[in-house]
């Protein structure tokens, strides 16, 4: 069944994450450790790489994340604190909501329905995770402005080095969390397909005040 096989093959994507890689094996090596053929792996790799779980680039191997991730080299700030990265945060994500809202076009809320479509569907945590990432991404590149795409990229990569190990504590236990942000989620893409900005910087909003008071029990109010 090929939904056995997918689930062996996202269970190797995790448990390489987990590791902190991002290099999956060739693809002869990648086949035997799941156990198909090579002409079933390459259809697996075609359904993650539509899902934006995979990237794969010719002569250099398949990589974990999407393709179009702008590469941004970590800052060295040793003023840096995690009340920074996540007040930075909450200041830059609704306003890319609104943007959003305003500014994508039909392949963008395609790209964002889908996505959140999968990841309500996704129990494991890593997955998840990685689809979470994706989600919050699609909804700052939808507001279609190359600058500010590059400074979430930016703070993004601060957000994982900072917050990756209480994520897991928080969301990687039990189903809950990521049930309630699921359903934040929803709201904050209905708002962006109905293209209302004042809905969509405030469900943003919201959802990042419910998670900075999940991961730290601080109240955030609006």
């Amino acid at each position: 069944m090929i939904t056995d096989d997918l689930a062996r093959l996202t269970a190797l994507l995790d448990e390489t994450a987990a590791r902190g890689e991002s290099r999956l094996p060739p693809e002869p090596q990648l086949s035997e450790a799941i156990g198909v053929s090579r002409g079933r792996l390459r259809t697996l790799l075609r359904r993650l790489e539509e899902e934006g779980a995979i990237w794969r680039h010719v002569g250099k191997g398949t990589f974990i994340g999407s393709r179009d991730t702008v590469e941004v080299r970590p800052l060295t700030a040793p003023s840096f604190s995690v009340g920074d990265v996540f007040a930075a945060r909450i200041l830059l994500e609704p306003l890319l909501a609104a943007e959003a809202a305003v500014h994508a076009t039909a392949e963008n809320l395609a790209a964002i329905r889908q996505c959140h479509e999968i990841l309500c569907k996704t129990e494991g945590y890593l997955q998840w995770k990685r689809l979470d990432n994706r989600l919050h991404r699609e909804v700052a590149k939808a507001a279609n402005n190359p600058l500010l795409l590059i400074l979430y990229d930016t703070l993004n990569t601060q957000i994982r080095q900072a917050l990756d190990t209480r994520l897991e504590q928080v969301f990687g236990h039990t189903a809950a969390p990521m049930s309630d942000a699921n359903a934040e989620h929803g709201r904050i893409v209905d708002a962006i397909c109905q293209h209302d900005p004042a809905e969509a910087e405030r469900a943003m909003r919201d959802h990042l005040g419910s998670v900075r008071t999940k991961l730290f029990g601080v109240r955030w109010t609006t």
